[in-house]
């Protein structure tokens, strides 16, 4: 459609140009000025159907870029438009009024008014978050209104809020970056928490790590209320959410991260990092951990350490919901998701009493 307008414009112009041509070489026979004139309409058509492709791809270089329009967009491009369109106008009016004859001028003018309104409808749009900053306004409902790109912050998932590395990972000065925590995902964790169950403990220490990460950490925590209806599973919700601000994601959900990767979302996992980094427990090192289900095979049990790594113990199914029990590391096996530990108890008759209470910054290994 672009190109035909442009098209159009511009056989106008010439037809009437080749037209007052022709009339100035002939003054008193009227076979050059119709001449001229078909000579201007041929010229007009071909040269306006390159004008217009030119014009259309040096507009959609960085069209093709964007992946979808958003509102906030489409109003800054609206208003852009008029904008150009009133520029255009203070233009072309003046030469209405000064070129002559007319066919001429509406000819510029109008080209000139579509021009105009279009790359007014284009810059705008673009700049559309640029825009709405400098009126005071965002164009999501975080709590700035600087935009966000690919490289200023992560959507955190709960697997990664329980996980007990990121807080030292954050305080490392390794995520320094804002951290977005939707509030959807922060009602998830508040329903493990109330539960009961094996994963309340790590819930509750999540959202104390939260509260941590909020006081004292380098990074920023921001609960954002972004919903997105159209979305039930929270998953998909994240990938999506991500996918809207332009963010990455961070989770320990190793199918989760593959999911966001393949729809364009990097994805962070902080327990395969935090592998890499620390040297975490080593073979023949003593454990205390409490058993809490039984293991896929006959005779095992299995708990988990502060940081999520799972600890599978030989013979401790008897162990199961007895509490803190004192275990000997055996091996250490790395996973696509972090490590899993294998152990086996100490002593087996001895039970370990639970650990006295203290404050989560003042933990004497070191992880929050």
């Amino acid at each position: 459609m672009f190109v035909e307008i442009t098209r159009l414009f511009t056989v106008v112009l010439l037809t009437a140009a080749g037209f007052m041509i022709g009339k100035e070489l002939g003054p008193g026979t009227a076979e050059l000025s119709g001449i001229g004139g078909m000579l201007g309409c041929l010229v007009g058509y071909l040269t306006g159907g390159v004008l217009g492709r030119f014009l259309e791809r040096a507009g959609g270089v960085v069209e093709r870029r964007v992946d979808r329009v958003p509102l906030p967009q489409v109003i800054a491009g609206l208003v852009g438009g008029g904008i150009g369109a009133m520029f255009g106008l203070t233009v072309a009016v003046p030469l209405a009024v000064l070129v002559r004859p007319v066919a001429i001028s509406i000819g510029i003018g109008g080209l000139l008014i579509w021009l105009a309104m279009y790359f007014g409808f284009r810059m705008a749009s673009r700049k559309s978050e640029e825009l709405f900053a400098m009126a005071g306004l965002s164009t999501r409902p975080l709590v700035r209104a600087r935009p966000y790109d690919d490289n200023d912050g992560f959507i955190v998932d709960s697997s990664a809020v329980m996980d007990g590395q990121l807080l030292p990972l954050s305080r490392s000065g390794l995520f320094r970056d804002d951290l977005l925590v939707p509030r959807f995902v922060l009602d998830e964790l508040q329903g493990m928490a109330d539960a009961g169950d094996e994963r309340s403990r790590r819930a509750r220490r999540g959202l104390e790590i939260l509260e941590i990460l909020r006081r004292e950490a380098p990074s920023r925590v921001y609960v954002i209320d972004h919903e997105v209806p159209e979305v039930d599973e929270v998953d998909a919700k994240l990938v999506a959410l991500a996918r809207r601000l332009q963010v990455r994601l961070l989770t320990n959900d190793v199918n989760l991260a593959k999911v966001a990767e393949i729809q364009g979302v990097p994805a962070v996992i902080p327990r395969r990092l935090a592998a890499d980094l620390i040297p975490g427990v080593l073979a023949g090192e003593t454990l205390v951990v409490a058993l809490n289900r039984p293991g896929r095979h006959p005779g095992q049990g299995v708990g988990f350490l502060d940081d999520g790594s799972m600890v599978v113990v030989n013979g401790g199914e008897h162990l199961v919901g007895s509490g803190p029990v004192s275990l000997v590391v055996s091996s250490i096996v790395p996973t696509s998701a972090g490590r899993m530990v294998f152990a086996r108890p100490n002593d087996p008759g001895d039970r370990v009493g639970p650990p006295e209470p203290s404050e989560p910054e003042r933990s004497p290994s070191g992880q929050y």
